[in-house]
């Protein structure tokens, strides 16, 4: 490979409706294969949610999935930084403190919710089950604990300040960044975009992040951008991507910014 395009899902290659054009889509990264240009989803989603988005698109075998925490490149784990279970179970039971519409842990093959939360429509979970005590699920890795006020559409302010609280409460065992969505993405101390496509990167000898480009749209972006050697802003990007980006897309994810960019610059 010459190049990595980095791309993220939910408000970058998505529209605000979770759609996008998957025939552009699929002629487009036969296009950029045929240049030795690799685009590879690097998103907050699970592996599970990822393989389900891609699956009118069976050319795409290489996942950045769970903001870094898991690679998987056909099928194998490249890498992968599950919570330990030990934390885990310090963790979970603080976060009834913030009143969420919903909490989920993402596993190896599904994700987990907890049961008070079994009346709340997930579409957005392929496979997932319910838990009332954490010992039921401690068989599984555990990648990502989100937590979502989707449904009460929580200020992005409050939500950040949610954020700035678990880090410093957990200071050196978490990692919580805003996902978009209205949710919080809480990581393994050090998981962030960045280190997941370092570990992509590293398995390519004659390539570095300086030959990756990179584009998202929030704060789970920020570290990939800062990192590579092109980092694009999506037009509808929050204020702290935008402030790190190198560059911003001239059109947003509701008019297809992310593919226009895309075959500007290299089809």
């Amino acid at each position: 490979m010459k190049r990595i395009i980095a791309i993220d899902i939910d408000g970058t290659l998505f529209n605000d409706q979770s759609k996008y054009d998957i025939e552009r889509f699929n002629r487009d990264y036969a296009d950029l294969l045929s240049k030795e240009i690799l685009m590879v989803p690097t998103t907050g989603n699970s592996y599970d949610a990822v393989r389900q988005i891609f699956c009118y698109s069976p050319q795409v075998t290489t996942f950045i999935a769970e903001n870094g925490g898991r690679v998987v490149v056909k099928g194998k784990e490249l890498g992968s930084r599950p919570h330990p279970w030990s934390f885990l179970n310090q963790l979970i039971p603080c976060l009834d403190n913030y009143h969420a519409d919903l909490l989920s842990l993402s596993g190896s093959q599904q994700t987990y919710i907890e049961r008070q939360y079994e009346n709340v429509p997930v579409p957005f979970y392929p496979h997932h089950s319910y838990f009332t005590n954490l010992k039921e699920i401690m068989d599984d890795n555990i990648y990502n604990v989100n937590i979502s006020w989707f449904r009460s559409k929580l200020h992005q302010k409050k939500i950040q300040e949610i954020v700035d609280h678990l880090n410093q409460q957990f200071v050196g065992q978490l990692t919580a960044t805003y996902s978009g969505a209205y949710g919080i993405d809480i990581l393994p101390f050090g998981v962030n975009k960045k280190i997941g496509l370092k570990t992509l990167v590293e398995s390519f000898p004659n390539l570095s992040l300086t030959d990756v480009v990179a584009f998202g749209d929030t704060s789970n972006d920020v570290e990939m951008l800062q990192a590579v050697g092109r980092g694009y802003a999506m037009k509808n990007a929050t204020p702290d991507l935008l402030a790190v980006a190198d560059q911003v897309t001239e059109k947003d994810n509701n008019h297809e910014g992310l593919l226009n960019e895309i075959e500007n610059l290299f089809l």
